[in-house]
């Protein structure tokens, strides 16, 4: 997924897409901001779910310097992490209870997704033959 479709779905959210699609004079800032929120997003995420593997399967986070740029996180946290996490950051200045209600999404959404999966046992021989017995 690239991270323009992201930054589109954004705009929806956040109310700046129009019947004829996005005016590019006002959605310029927005649009300057959004790849450095967006490696900041990804690299939290990333980092997160690092956590969870084992050291050769760990992604190295690289930066996203333009829309046109592919994410490294699948398209299901790219569409609900963030998609809110974006439009937190980027209504910041512009509505704090909207940019508080994103956050919130984004926080709530990342505790659901980003748990540790559980692993397979792993059955371990007993060396020392020790059975208790009590």
């Amino acid at each position: 997924m690239l991270a323009e479709e992201i930054f589109n779905i954004t705009m929806a959210m956040i109310d700046e897409m129009t019947a004829s699609g996005l005016d590019e004079q006002t959605i310029a800032d927005y649009r300057k901001k959004a790849p450095f929120i967006l490696t900041m997003l990804q690299n939290e995420l990333i980092g997160i779910e690092n956590r969870y593997r084992r050291v050769e399967e760990q992604i190295r986070p690289v930066p996203i310097e333009s829309l046109e740029e592919p994410l490294q996180i699948d398209d299901i946290k790219a569409n609900t992490l963030l998609t809110n996490g974006l439009a937190a950051n980027l209504m910041l200045h512009e509505d704090t209870a909207l940019a508080n209600y994103f956050e919130q999404r984004y926080e709530e959404m990342k505790g659901m997704f980003l748990k540790p999966r559980p692993q397979k046992p792993i059955s371990k021989e007993d060396v020392y033959d020790a059975k208790l017995n009590y």
